[in-house]
């Protein structure tokens, strides 16, 4: 993601480059996420460093686009691994839903705007992401977007990135 929107500007950003995104992980017993969903939650939330008092006052307008073509796959990969062999947990299955890569940062974050997930490479979901994000912007259905992108690089690691942004004439 080395673009950002027209009509938009940064508010904060963050890069992480993960060897395994499951260092990330804040499972519980009662909660089950994919390690890739920690993954953008952590980076959303080093993005969110420099920038939380804005997007607190505005929680119910800050929107998620997550952009991934790999998702919560390797999760989806264990899922399958074991049913021949035990039961598998009901909260496995949600915790595998390729949605929950926008929806932890959203629960976590408090944040009520729209959120979706582009199940593609983020270079080939941005100019998608970017219209949705104008439209988003000008409708007034978000007053902040959380623009992350996500995916696997050499050598089996996970480049997760997140923008903060809002519109080019918010609040200067």
């Amino acid at each position: 993601m080395t673009h950002v929107p027209p009509g938009t500007r940064v508010l904060g950003s963050a890069t992480v480059v993960a060897e395994d995104p499951a260092a990330y992980t804040r499972n519980k017993p009662s909660f089950y996420a994919d390690p890739a969903a920690w993954l953008v939650a952590e980076t959303v939330e080093q993005a969110l460093s420099g920038c939380a008092e804005l997007v607190a006052d505005a929680t119910d307008d800050t929107a998620v686009l997550v952009m991934s073509a790999t998702g919560s796959e390797r999760t989806i990969r264990r899922i399958a691994d074991s049913v021949p062999r035990s039961r598998v947990s009901p909260l496995r299955f949600a915790g595998a839903n390729p949605g929950v890569l926008a929806g932890l940062p959203a629960l976590r974050h408090g944040l009520r705007g729209p959120s979706l997930l582009l199940a593609a490479h983020p270079d080939t979901a941005a100019p998608v992401a970017f219209t949705v994000i104008a439209r988003w912007l000008a409708d007034g259905h978000a007053r902040h977007v959380l623009l992350v992108g996500l995916q696997s690089i050499a050598g089996d690691r996970e480049l997760c990135h997140c923008l903060v942004l809002t519109s080019a004439g918010e609040g200067r």
